[in-house]
């Protein structure tokens, strides 16, 4: 008996133990949960609390969103938003939206509105055909996102609304920033312009459906900069749509205005002069790099491309794109340099001079043509022409680059070999992007034998470098590219990269929150003598070569630079020809006190007839009456231009 009561008394301990344990691990679960409980509601009540609280509102309540201002834009002269006039700048303007809770966000009631809508402010149907497309229209109604009626809703169309009660209580006017671009085209592929975002910006952007953003150039490279940080606000509504509450939770923060190096009136005379051209024109301080100007033709309208008629935008889209107006010609397309390589080919020539035995005096005949001996049985010896059929005589370096003897750079070229004038090429980057800060840059082409044997199948001969000592062939540059590397001449030897914002500013101080300085991008040894032979035979050009019947003229400084006509695939006339100038002034200043300008014109027949005339334009606005002294005497008989136009 005793064994079996003590057996009892085993089992009930273990059965006590067992439930001592349940309920200690029971109220260890209670008590961890309780904790949990406290904490989590601390975290929403205190430390969240006053997001939740925001959240809530906006749930019960409308939640409307205040877009921000753009920065805005200021050529280089700029000293306060208040006392400067900006390039680019916002103007405040009206949408007309559609209240679609009063219509209890149903698509076939919001249909028979606009229908009634339209009819009311006589618009066609047409205008919102896109926007009624199936299934995106029920689905945009459902899910109570805002209609637009009509952007920038012009002072009579609003006083219509207001007129007819069964329109105007179903609509709300929401300001609505707008962007104005001062100098329009001219400044067009500087500035950009923006736009709504496409499917692929909504993809790849950080963007939001109803915000503008940059589409192309400043606009576009610096967005994230330019665009600001939106506000919101809290509405409550009557079943009316009459707003009985409206709370700003979050003020708007406009974006950052941009100092750019433009000098507007530079810019302006650019445009001006390539009308009716198709053709760029650069102005840039070589000493640092800043961009004067840039000017590009056929150009576009931004007001229009960013404005809110989207049927204005479609139309000016089309019309653009077709002539092929969105095309940057400066950094965009590359073209053979023609004669203003020349003055290239003389700097590899006498950075080799103790190599070949060349000096700035080393003469050649000019007879009108240059003829390259065959070096293969049966193959006729090879005739290169000069643009002057009668020829140019005797000439050293200098004379040779005042007349743009091609005769010359063909000897020289020979002499010389193809492989300095790559060399050099390559060092002043000539196949390399610039970094200039806009987007779709492109590089320029510097062939070399390799190249030509993996592209045509066939070696490097002769006849292709007595081409490339002339800048014709295989050779092509971008008017950009093109322009550093006379920079980079006056430089001796140093290329800057080129920028266009100089400053970034705060919209609400005026504080500078960056500022550009000056990048070198390469630093190429040149012999002083080189650039100066170089300088001297440039000076003669403008003074009385080739480009001295446009630019050797009064109420001008003195300039020098270098012509160039380059031969396109449609021979037969002078019509055909590309026309290049590119130059600097004052000619005998310091480096940190000349421009550089630089112009190229499709089709332009030659040189000093398409080109010199629009850098003639620009360095009058560049050098106003009073801003120079000229040190060379203008000749009582101008200039007699050259017979073709060279």
């Amino acid at each position: 008996m005793l064994g079996g009561g003590g057996s009892s008394s085993a089992t009930e301990f273990r059965l006590e133990r067992s439930f001592r344990l349940r309920l200690y691990m029971f109220s260890g679960l209670v008590a961890f949960a309780l904790i949990a409980f406290v904490i989590q509601l601390f975290n929403l009540q205190i430390v969240q609390g006053t997001d939740n609280s925001l959240k809530a509102e906006k749930f019960v309540r409308k939640s409307e969103t205040i877009p921000a201002a753009r920065g805005e834009m200021f050529d280089r002269n700029f000293l306060t938003p208040e006392t400067s006039m900006a390039l680019v700048s916002n103007y405040s303007s009206l949408d007309a939206v559609l209240n679609t809770s009063i219509l209890k966000y149903d698509p076939v009631r919001v249909k028979n509105f606009l229908q009634e809508f339209a009819r009311t402010l006589s618009i066609p149907m047409s205008y919102y055909e896109e926007d009624l497309l199936e299934p995106k229209f029920s689905k945009k109604i459902k899910t109570k996102k805002p209609f637009v009626l009509l952007e920038a809703i012009s002072k009579a169309q609003q006083e219509r609304i207001s007129v007819f009660d069964n329109i105007s209580k179903y609509v709300i006017l929401v300001p609505s920033p707008r962007r104005i671009y001062k100098m329009g085209p001219a400044l067009a592929h500087v500035t950009g312009y923006i736009g709504k975002p496409s499917k692929t910006d909504l993809l790849t952007r950080e963007i939001k459906s109803y915000q503008w953003l940059g589409k192309d150039g400043l606009e576009l490279q610096y967005d994230s900069r330019l665009r600001g940080t939106d506000g919101f606000r809290i509405q409550k509504r009557s079943s009316e749509g009459n707003i009985e509450e409206e709370r700003v939770v979050e003020h708007s923060t406009p974006g950052n205005n941009l100092v750019l190096t433009i000098d507007k009136d530079i810019q302006l005379a650019a445009y001006k002069a390539l009308k009716g051209a198709r053709g760029t024109a650069i102005a840039m301080r070589p000493s640092t790099g800043e961009i004067l100007a840039m000017a590009s033709n056929p150009s576009y309208d931004p007001n229009v491309l960013s404005g809110k008629s989207r049927s204005e935008r479609t139309a000016h889209y089309k019309r653009v794109d077709a002539n092929g107006g969105f095309l940057n010609l400066a950094i965009q397309s590359k073209f053979p340099p023609a004669s203003t390589y020349k003055t290239l080919v003389a700097l590899a020539a006498l950075e080799s001079g103790h190599k070949v035995d060349y000096t700035p005096d080393t003469s050649y005949q000019c007879n009108g043509s240059y003829t390259l001996k065959s070096t293969f049985a049966g193959v006729p010896d090879q005739v290169f022409y000069c643009w002057e059929k009668g020829g140019h005589g005797t000439n050293d370096l200098a004379h040779a680059l005042q007349k743009s003897c091609s005769v010359y750079f063909y000897n020289l070229g020979y002499k010389l070999g193809s492989d300095p004038i790559l060399t050099y090429s390559r060092l002043f980057l000539l196949d390399q992007k610039s970094k200039v800060d806009l987007p779709g840059e492109i590089s320029g082409q510097v062939p070399s034998p390799a190249w030509k044997k993996r592209i045509y199948g066939t070696r490097w001969f002769d006849g292709d470098t007595i081409n490339l000592s002339i800048g014709q062939g295989f050779m092509s540059v971008t008017p950009l590219s093109m322009t550093l590397f006379y920079a980079g001449l006056l430089n001796r030897g140093q290329i800057y990269q080129p920028y266009i914002v100089n400053e970034i500013r705060d919209p609400l101080d005026n504080s500078i929150i960056n500022r550009t300085d000056p990048q070198r991008l390469s630093d190429i040894p040149i012999q002083s003598s080189t650039v100066e032979a170089i300088k001297a035979g440039l000076r003669l050009v403008v003074k009385n070569g080739t480009a001295a019947f446009v630019l050797n003229k009064p109420g001008l400084p003195d300039i020098a630079g270098k012509t160039g006509t380059a031969q396109t695939r449609r021979r037969g006339s002078s019509g055909s020809n590309h026309a290049w100038f590119i130059g600097y002034a004052p000619a005998n200043a310091p480096v940190s006190e000349q421009v550089l300008v630089a112009v190229f014109v499709e089709y332009g027949v030659g040189g000093a007839a398409g080109a010199a005339p629009v850098a003639r334009e620009m360095f009058r606005a560049a050098f106003p009456p009073g801003s120079f002294k000229r040190t060379a005497e203008i000749p009582e008989t101008a200039p007699a231009a050259p017979e073709n136009l060279q």
